[in-house]
């Protein structure tokens, strides 16, 4: 997936008053760059409230150069023509426009979504803030960073790309019954959520076990198991009941108490490569903790069902 999560931080109440940006690009599912910038506003006061939720002040400022400078010469080629997410995208991108307009500059031509509207549309939380959302997934930051929060933005979004097995970014969108905004020379359309639909995955608790009678040899049972990439060989939702009907507990998030993480095929490839999806990297920083997790293959996986079978 080939998008660029951004983020800007200001210095008052003006969006126009950017004091930095944050942005880390993935090309292909995994990180290609990052850029992190301090910006001098144009006009250089910066609010006490803003201070206290960022740490920079006008002196940090002082010698950095404004908006327009890095824009011309960095920060356009970084967006022209990409996908571009943030979190609470309206206000992010109105930063944008904000300070396009202020310096006279147009419009460039991106698309955009939120990934708080694709948080709302993936998980049930009670609250979507960044902090929130990633700690939810285990995910660790420096809050109000630009690119701190800019990782944590794209971290989220390929949480939920996994989460909902989707293929690319349109593919997500489209689970996610979300609706991406555009920006172009001379305009804008928001991001929007569609609140009537919500992503079509079973949740772990409405699978029902087809018989109470386990074998409570089997590895699975009073097993919490997690899967993570898109399966082969099976649907998931196939592959989820015949976990339960074996007496293990489905789970959606990789904690201290998981005991299998199961790993499609493409994606499996992919991490004895050296590439890790989020799932993947706290099932490996929960191992290095000393929790007994199990990463298996999804040919291993079918390997244990066949061990019920052959009985």
């Amino acid at each position: 997936m080939n998008f660029v999560a951004l983020d800007f931080e200001t210095a008052n109440s003006s969006r126009g008053s950017v004091c930095s940006i944050g942005m880390v690009e993935y090309e292909q599912g995994s990180i290609k760059r990052e850029y992190y910038k301090l910006v001098k506003p144009q006009k250089n006061y910066f609010s006490p409230i803003n201070i206290r939720v960022h740490g920079i002040t006008k002196g940090d400022v002082e010698d950095a150069e404004e908006f327009d400078v890095l824009w011309e010469r960095e920060i356009r080629s970084w967006l022209e023509g990409k996908f571009v997410v943030a979190h609470n995208a309206q206000f992010d991108m109105g930063v944008l426009r904000a300070v396009l307009d202020q310096y006279n500059l147009s419009y460039p031509m991106l698309a955009y979504n939120c990934t708080v509207n694709i948080s709302k549309k993936t998980w049930q939380l009670p609250r979507y803030k960044l902090n929130i959302v990633s700690n939810h997934l285990g995910f660790t930051f420096s809050h109000h960073h630009a690119l701190e929060d800019a990782k944590a933005s794209a971290h989220i979004l390929m949480s939920a790309k996994e989460e909902l097995g989707a293929t690319d970014a349109k593919d997500l969108v489209d689970k996610t019954g979300t609706t991406n905004g555009m920006m172009f020379d001379g305009g804008y359309e928001p991001a929007r959520i569609n609140k009537k639909k919500r992503a079509k995955k079973a949740h772990p608790s409405s699978y029902v076990a087809a018989t109470n009678q386990f074998d409570s040899s089997h590895p699975f049972y009073n097993a919490a198991v997690v899967f993570t990439g898109k399966l082969k060989e099976m649907k998931r939702d196939e592959a989820s009941q015949k976990v339960v009907d074996l007496g293990g507990e489905l789970h959606t998030t990789i904690e201290s108490n998981t005991s299998f993480v199961v790993v499609g095929e493409q994606t499996f490839e992919g991490y004895k490569n050296g590439k890790k999806t989020s799932k993947l990297e706290r099932a490996e920083t929960l191992l290095s903790q000393g929790y007994p997790i199990e990463i298996i293959s999804e040919s291993d996986f079918h390997q244990y069902l066949k061990r019920s079978s052959n009985k």
